[in-house]
C-alpha cells in the first residue's frame, strides 16, 4: 500500500482491502477463513472460492543473547526503516556495526557511511557477499575498503552487552567491537505457519511447495511470492532465492489461475543486482560453491575488461566471471562486478541461461556497439570467447 495507494486499488483497480485485519486459521473443508477485525476487535468468519496465500518473509534474528537491545535493528519492513531512521535523527551515532555481509548488509554500510557513521560488518561466512565467489566478492571488499569500511569475516558475533549508551558485540574469536548501533541482516525466513496451520505441504526448502500454476498440495489455495519455492531452471529442482522479481511474476499467475485463467510460471535463474558504494554487481545462475555443492562438474573464466571504448571519457573497469559444462559448454551461471554500466550486463546472461545457451552461442551474440556503452568487443563477449577454448572439442 505504499508504491499503490489504499483507494487506488479501491477505485481503480475493484479490488476489496481489509487493513488490519488478521487471518487466524484457513478452514480449507469449509473454505473460510477465522479473520480478526483489529479495530473492531471481533472476530470474522470470510467463505472464499480460492485463496491465495502471500504471506511474505520475515527477517532471520540470530539466537545472540542480547539482540533484543533497543539499538540492535532488522530492516526488512518500511516501519523497520523507520524506526533506524528516527533513531539515526535522534541519537546522531558515531559507530554502526552490521552483522551479515550480503545485499542489506552492503547496501546499508553505504548508507549509514553516507550518514557520517564509521561501519563495521562482521560475515560470519569467509567473505562478504556470500553468494558469489571469493574472487568477485574480493573486488567488492576493496571497495568496502577503499571507502573506509571495517570488514571482519569468517567470525560470528556471540553475544551483544550494553554498556550505558554504546553496544559492545563480542565476537566469536574473542574481539570486541563497540558501536552505538546495530544492524542485523542474515537472511529471511519465509512465513509459512499459516499455511502449514491448514496442511499445505512446505518443499524441501523451508517455502511452500508449489506447481508451475502455483497451486499447493491443497485444491483451490494457492501461494506466491517471499513465501513460495520456484523451479530453478539451471537445476530443475526447487529454490528459495526470494526476491522483488520473481514474487510479482508469481502472483500475476496464482491471480489469473486464481480466477480461471490458465496461467504458468516456468521458473527462475536467481538474477539479481545491487550497487556497493561506486561498485555495481550483479549474478545469475549458479556460483562455484553451488556447483560443487551439487557434483556438477564446471569450469570458470574471469576477465577484466572496461565498460566502455578504452578511449572514451571515463571508462570503468567491469570484471565478469562465467561458469559452464567442461563437456559441451552451457551456460550454468556467471557473475559481473565493476563501474557504472557494468551490472545491467547480466541480463545477457540471464538470457542465456533462460533459453540453455552454450558459451559458444553466448561467443556469437551480436551486441551492441557504441564507444560510451562498450567496446567493440564487450567484457561478455570476451568472457564467452574464453570459455569456448576450455570446452572439450
Amino acid at each position: 500500500l505504499i508504491a499503490v495507494p489504499l483507494q487506488d486499488f479501491i477505485e481503480k483497480r475493484n479490488i476489496s482491502v481489509h487493513v488490519l485485519h488478521e487471518v487466524k486459521a484457513i478452514n480449507p473443508r469449509q473454505k473460510t477463513l477465522t479473520v480478526y477485525d483489529h479495530p473492531n476487535e471481533r472476530t470474522l468468519e470470510v467463505q472464499y472460492d480460492r485463496l491465495v496465500i502471500a504471506t511474505g518473509a520475515r527477517a532471520v534474528v540470530p539466537p545472540i543473547p542480547g539482540a533484543d537491545h533497543e539499538r540492535v535493528f532488522k530492516l526488512r519492513t518500511l516501519d523497520d526503516g523507520k524506526a533506524i531512521h528516527a533513531f539515526i535523527d535522534r541519537h546522531q551515532p558515531k559507530q554502526a556495526l552490521i552483522v551479515g555481509g550480503g545485499y542489506i548488509g552492503l547496501e546499508m554500510a553505504e548508507a549509514l557511511t553516507a550518514r557520517g557513521m564509521q561501519v563495521s560488518i562482521v560475515e560470519m561466512l569467509p567473505h562478504v557477499m556470500p553468494l558469489m565467489d571469493a574472487d568477485m566478492a574480493e573486488v567488492i571488499q576493496e571497495e568496502l575498503t577503499r571507502q573506509k569500511v571495517q570488514v571482519y569475516a569468517d567470525v560470528s558475533v556471540k553475544e551483544i552487552i550494553a554498556q550505558g549508551e554504546q553496544l559492545q558485540a563480542v565476537l566469536a574469536d574473542g574481539r570486541k567491537l563497540t558501536s552505538d548501533l546495530i544492524l542485523l541482516s542474515v537472511g529471511v525466513r519465509p512465513n509459512t505457519e499459516l499455511a502449514e496451520s491448514c496442511g499445505v505441504e512446505l518443499g524441501p526448502t523451508g517455502a511452500i511447495r508449489v506447481n508451475d500454476r502455483m497451486q499447493t498440495n491443497i485444491r483451490d489455495i494457492l501461494a506466491a511470492g517471499d513465501c513460495a519455492e520456484a523451479k530453478h531452471l539451471v537445476t530443475n529442482k526447487p529454490a528459495y532465492i526470494p526476491l522483488g522479481t520473481t514474487a510479482n511474476k508469481q502472483g500475476r499467475v496464482a491471480g489469473d489461475n486464481a480466477t480461471g485463467r490458465a496461467s504458468r510460471f516456468k521458473g527462475i535463474v536467481g538474477t539479481s543486482g545491487f550497487k556497493v558504494f561506486d561498485l555495481e554487481a550483479a549474478m545469475t545462475g549458479l556460483s562455484s560453491q553451488e556447483l560443487a555443492r551439487l557434483q556438477i562438474p564446471f569450469k570458470a573464466v574471469k576477465i577484466k575488461s572496461r565498460t566502455r571504448a578504452h578511449y572514451y571519457p571515463n571508462p570503468a573497469r567491469i570484471h565478469v566471471k562465467l561458469l559452464f559444462s567442461p563437456q559441451d559448454g552451457r551456460l550454468y551461471g556467471g557473475q559481473i562486478v565493476g563501474g557504472e554500466g557494468s551490472a545491467k550486463r547480466i541480463d545477457v546472461l540471464a538470457t542465456a541461461l533462460h533459453q540453455k545457451m552454450t558459451v559458444a552461442d553466448l561467443a556469437e551474440l551480436d551486441l551492441s556497439y557504441a564507444p560510451p556503452f562498450a567496446p567493440v568487443w564487450d567484457a561478455l563477449l570476451i568472457a564467452a570467447n574464453q570459455a569456448v577454448k576450455q570446452v572439450r572439442k
